[in-house]
């Protein structure tokens, strides 16, 4: 599942470049689809007696974009096997799921569907014990509300699904991660095909007029999710082209201010850090010096010096980072930080490393900050 193809040579990375990996997105469809068709199997061992969830935590894979929350949900006693500790990553992302489970009661539309009567084979009380019907009506909500949830997810996935429905299908299913991370990617597409049909700013607001604001709430509901945050920033990097056409607007829809929040939460995450700067860039290439000095205002240059810190060996980081940063930079108008001696040496740090991809750009940042300080002064 992960490793699928050579690398692409077109975009900087490390020094030593990794095989190109597959979406965590394909992870989680391949496990929810053999859930679908066989929801046991969750709770089956291997011939070593481990479970898929244990296999799928020490495999590295995510809460949500791994399918670790899936196969959760399907066999909840499997997560005590994993034996995680305290400081493990995926005990904030269970914490924040059931804090969100807690607020659904039992009187769910689903709920009162099933209480009506008899729904089928499994709902009647049995004879010996009255709370026996009461626990297969539960056992059949689950499967009710599971089948949802996957219909949504293979809805948002559909190629040319139209964006009012991805987005309806967005909303109706906020608290599902794996729907709003596959939604952000689908809306990403859409205002890239959108772009490419025509080109214009007008053609991508048809998809940023809804997916924007959609795309901040999926971010705003999953801030721990580092997969739901990266498929955010990549679709609103791919809308950024049509902030403030029609009624598009990024500052006042919360979007800089979510990204920004993103990259302070997964400083760690390169991958995060990565499509979050590209999404900064893009905000302020077509906003100006407004955007720029907005960015600026919700510490969004601080976070961009920081991803260059956190992430010093990957060039990836660094050069987007930069490009960001010179995008930023180049507004006379904008009201920026001053250039400090921690972000100079980082700049220069990048320059060094990847002069191929940041040595132009750092130069150029360098030179502009400088000349501001000069005129303060």
């Amino acid at each position: 599942v992960d490793n699928l193809s050579t690398s692409d040579a077109s975009s900087p990375q490390s020094p030593v470049r990794p095989k190109y990996k597959a979406p965590e997105s394909y992870s989680k469809y391949v496990i929810d689809e053999l859930l679908y068709a066989y929801p046991e199997g969750a709770g089956v061992t291997n011939a070593d007696g481990i479970l898929p969830i244990v296999l799928a935590i020490e495999s590295g894979k995510k809460w949500i974009g791994g399918g670790i929350r899936s196969l959760h949900e399907a066999y909840p006693p499997g997560i005590e096997r994993a034996q995680l500790g305290e400081d493990h990553p995926l005990v904030s992302a269970m914490s924040f799921t059931s804090q969100g489970d807690e607020s659904v009661g039992e009187h769910s539309i689903i709920a009162d569907l099933l209480d009506e009567g008899d729904v089928g084979e499994g709902t009647i009380a049995t004879a010996v014990d009255g709370g026996g019907g009461r626990r297969r009506k539960r056992k059949r909500r689950k499967k009710i509300n599971k089948d949802e949830s996957h219909d949504a997810i293979m809805f948002v996935q559909r190629p040319g699904a139209p964006v009012r429905d991805v987005v309806t299908t967005m909303w109706a299913n906020e608290e599902d991660g794996g729907v709003q991370m596959l939604g952000c990617s689908a809306l990403e597409h859409a205002a890239i095909d959108a772009a490419g049909s025509s080109g214009s700013a007008e053609s991508i607001a048809s998809v940023a007029l809804l997916g924007v604001t959609t795309v901040v709430n999926a971010m705003k509901n999953h801030p721990n999710e580092p997969a739901v945050q990266e498929k955010a920033c990549s679709a609103l990097m791919a809308m950024a082209p049509a902030d403030g056409v029609r009624e598009v607007s990024f500052a006042a829809s919360g979007a800089i201010s979510t990204v920004v929040s993103a990259m302070q939460a997964h400083v760690s995450d390169a991958t995060v850090q990565k499509e979050a700067c590209r999404a900064l860039r893009g905000i302020a290439a077509k906003g100006g010096a407004e955007r720029a000095t907005v960015v600026a205002s919700v510490s969004g240059f601080t976070a961009l010096v920081n991803s260059m810190g956190a992430h010093p060996d990957d060039g990836g980081v660094q050069s987007e980072a930069c490009a960001a940063m010179e995008v930023l930079t180049s507004f006379p108008d904008a009201y920026l930080p001053r250039l400090h001696e921690q972000t100079e040496a980082l700049l220069q740090s990048a320059a060094d490393k990847f002069p191929e991809y940041c040595l132009e750009t750092t130069t150029a940042i360098r030179s502009r900050l400088n000349a501001a300080d000069d005129e303060e002064s």
